[in-house]
């Protein structure tokens, strides 16, 4: 049993090809990067340091180069960009030397080293003699197996190869194509055969931990997480942040390594401008690194930030309880308002504060809810009031609004808003007092009405009694009452009265007193009412009146306004009528002829 397990073990061993790393590593040169440096600027690799001691721009340029590992100095050289543009060191590290001039050296480093070179193309694949594997640029043919050797060519750009393997034989055909022999089974004469390319790093960024938004005064900052989504590591790493609204702590950041799903994180750091409006900054990273051939690859990505304005503007709002001590009828809470500015810019800025109460709130000991102010630089103000509501209910506040010049131009913020709905305990009466009728005769009766409302969310005692005005009677019904109100309920109270001497009158104030639980005292008045009593009509003028009323009805019935002969006309009225119609008419029939004769007289003279 334990020898078939170990049979079995050794097998896997041999059939699965990521057991073994010779087949995809290889000992090479691998290129670490390009690196353009100063004096004194230094290019980071695995485990090696590359530091630019000075440099000379003569008739020949040359520049003096250290080398530390693990940070501990080891060598100094001279490099130039003729015969010794190139050094070794320790056969682990190669500097070669592209450029001098403008004060600055354009290196390429390379490391030797043994690394993960490939990776598989086609996965493990069963042959038997006579069959084939095509792809674009290859063909691989079992010729057949003899003493557990495979006969297999491989046709690679139009040339054939004879080849023989054993079980574990590889072989690299060109920088671009390797054959792997994974197994032969002599048993049932297979040959598991798999084959390689190059892999390629791959370069993904993200973002991480970036504010909401950041004030002027601080480092916009976050971390770019660079992952390598590739099959071999990438080399020679370089970040490179910019920002057009802002300097940027770390222009360029390096990084040796990253293996195939590593990551790395850089911070990002960058001051923003001060400006007076809230705006988006954007920031641009650019990732660039190399494969083991020298093979650049590169990946880029803008992140907005967002950047408050260098003022600001704070509300706070707090509901506290009036001490029972407080003798004030009504409400049992007040507010305190608390608003913060600052000016984080490096310069003084006037400007104003205002705010906004509800319409029902009274600010204690102030005359206004705006102030004008300067703040300096860096400086942060407070503002604190107290108000107080007229009456009970649910109240909403509205944010305060700050206001300020900066080069000519206006700008206006608000401050936060105010979340939640802020309730107002107490008591609240409403008093309504009406007439049924403001006009009566003497000896008419008219009913007045009480509407007594409770609006507040406290019970109220409350009592009143009417005082009927010389001129009035009191006939009946309720003008007086005691009692209690309750929350949110209304009663009603209505009387009658007489009129008993004519006269115009207003109406005496009715006062309700109040009490609520606590035995605070108020009162509530209603408005004065206007009431005219006329004399009272006699027999003759009812007479009178019926009489003028009669007629102007009957005139009223004729809606045409045509005039009606009266029936009862006399033939003698008519026979004058007729007689002075003709007489009228005779002598306009005679001034005529007159006229025409005087007329005729006067031409022919």
């Amino acid at each position: 049993m334990y020898k078939l397990l170990l049979l079995t073990i050794v097998l896997i061993a041999f059939i699965d090809p990521a057991s073994s790393t010779a087949v995809r590593e290889e000992d090479i040169w691998i290129f670490q990067g390009s690196f353009e440096l100063g004096t004194s600027e230094r290019a980071y690799l695995e485990g090696y340091t590359v530091k630019v001691n000075d440099i000379n721009e003569s008739s020949t340029s040359t520049a003096t180069l250290l080398i530390y590992s693990n940070s501990v100095f080891m060598q100094a050289f001279e490099v130039d960009t003729g015969v010794n543009n190139e050094h070794t060191y320790d056969g682990e590290l190669k500097v070669q030397v592209d450029s001098i001039e403008d004060g600055k050296i354009s290196l390429n480093i390379y490391k030797h080293k043994s690394e993960l070179v490939w990776i598989t193309d086609i996965p493990k694949t069963s042959f038997k003699t006579g069959d084939s594997l095509s792809e674009d640029d290859y063909r691989i043919t079992l010729n057949g197996i003899n003493e557990g050797v495979a006969q297999v060519t491989v046709r690679l750009e139009e040339e054939d190869y004879e080849r023989t393997y054993s079980s574990g034989d590889y072989e690299k055909f060109s920088d671009d194509f390797m054959i792997n022999i994974v197994y032969i089974n002599k048993n049932t004469q297979e040959v598991f055969i798999e084959t390689l390319k190059p892999g390629a790093p791959q370069i993904k960024m993200e973002i991480g931990n970036l504010q909401e938004s950041y004030e002027p005064n601080e480092y916009v900052e976050y971390e770019l997480i660079v992952t390598n989504n590739g099959t071999i590591p990438l080399h020679g790493i370089i970040l490179t942040t910019e920002c057009a609204d802002g300097d940027v702590e770390l222009v360029t950041q390096q990084h040796s390594i990253l293996d195939p799903e590593k990551k790395k994180k850089f911070q990002i750091r960058v001051k923003p401008d001060v400006k007076p409006t809230s705006r988006n900054i954007t920031i641009h990273n650019s990732v660039e690194g190399y494969d083991y051939r020298g093979n650049e690859y590169n990946n880029e990505m803008d992140t907005e930030a967002t950047v408050n304005s260098y003022i600001s503007i704070e509300k706070e709002v707090r509901s506290r309880d009036k001490s029972s001590e407080d003798p004030e009828f009504g409400t049992e809470q007040y507010f305190q308002v608390n608003i913060t500015v600052a000016n984080m810019a490096g310069f003084q800025t006037a400007v104003t504060v205002s705010d906004v109460l509800p319409s029902e709130f009274i600010p204690d000991d102030i005359d206004s809810t705006e102030w004008p102010m300067v703040i300096g630089a860096g400086e942060t103000k407070s503002i604190q009031y107290f108000a107080s509501s007229t009456e009970p209910g649910d109240f909403t506040f509205e944010p305060a609004t700050i206001v300020w010049k900066d080069n000519g131009e206006t700008y206006k913020m608000q401050s936060n808003q105010i979340e939640g709905t802020f309730h107002v305990s107490g008591s609240k009466v409403v008093l309504q007092k009406e007439l049924s009728s403001s006009y009566m005769l003497v000896g008419e009766v008219i009913d007045i009405s009480l509407k007594i409302t409770n609006d507040g969310d406290r019970d109220i005692d409350i009592s009143f009694r009417e005082t009927i005005p010389d001129g009035l009677s009191y006939v009946n019904g309720e003008n007086e009452w005691e009692g209690r109100l309750v929350a949110g309920k209304a009663r009603e109270f209505t009387y009658t009265v007489k009129a008993e001497t004519s006269g115009e009158y207003y109406l005496p104030e009715t006062e309700v007193s109040l009490s609520d639980e606590k035995g605070k005292k108020d009162s509530v008045v209603s408005d004065q009412l206007f009431l005219f009593i006329d004399d009272e009509i006699t027999e003759i003028e009812e007479e009178a009146y019926e009489e003028t009323y009669n007629q102007v009805d009957a005139s009223a019935s004729y809606s045409d306004n045509k005039q009606i002969a009266d029936p009862e006309i006399t033939k003698t009225e008519a026979a004058g009528f007729l007689l002075s119609s003709f007489a009228t008419l005779f002598c306009i029939i005679a001034i005529v002829p007159t006229f025409a004769y005087l007329f005729i007289s006067r031409v022919y003279k």
